[in-house]
């Protein structure tokens, strides 16, 4: 069963309300004969600040937020299965990869705040760590089947089909 609501929390709210909220906590606690801390508490909870104009007074239920994800989360989350979609289409993808995409990810988030010569270079050589530069000859994709370096000169007297499309996006994206 929950404790009665305490009188004196509205006696304080009032208080806080006709001084128009510049009356210290130490002040209203003196004048209810309360402590000091249940006062912040109180104004903490019921958010005195917002709800000095007397439309609402308490609001101690607290709003459920745990499937809420930052926005910045999401578009990570995108960049991340980009980067993943071109490593398995490049078909260098392992999960032993994961943390260096995260390391990836958190130099282009840096980058894009305050973009920088060193930071460009650094994103190049995580993104040649990966074979995400295009420097990598040794490996090309041919019917869901890598090849060897001399199988790769047969390969290029055949057109290619863009050259897998996602993962020549994906390069000019990060060349920028």
């Amino acid at each position: 069963m929950a404790r009665k609501r305490d009188p004196n929390r509205d006696k304080a709210f009032d208080l806080f309300k006709s001084h128009g909220g510049n009356i210290t906590n130490r002040a209203i606690a003196e004048q209810l004969d309360v402590d000091e801390k249940k006062i912040a508490v109180w104004k903490g909870r019921d958010k005195w600040a917002k709800n000095i104009s007397g439309e609402k007074r308490c609001t101690t239920k607290k709003k459920n937020t745990t499937n809420k994800k930052p926005r910045k989360q999401d578009t990570r989350s995108v960049q991340r299965e980009q980067v993943i979609i071109a490593l398995v289409e490049a078909g260098t993808y392992s999960p032993a990869l994961d943390l260096l995409i995260e390391i990836y990810l958190d130099a282009y988030e840096e980058y894009k705040e305050q973009p920088s010569e060193k930071l460009r270079k650094e994103l190049a050589k995580y993104l040649g760590q990966l074979g995400l530069d295009g420097k990598n000859k040794d490996l090309i994709k041919k019917s869901g089947r890598l090849l060897e370096k001399g199988d790769a000169e047969k390969k290029e007297e055949e057109p290619t089909p863009a050259e897998n499309s996602k993962l020549v996006q994906f390069r000019q994206r990060m060349s920028r």
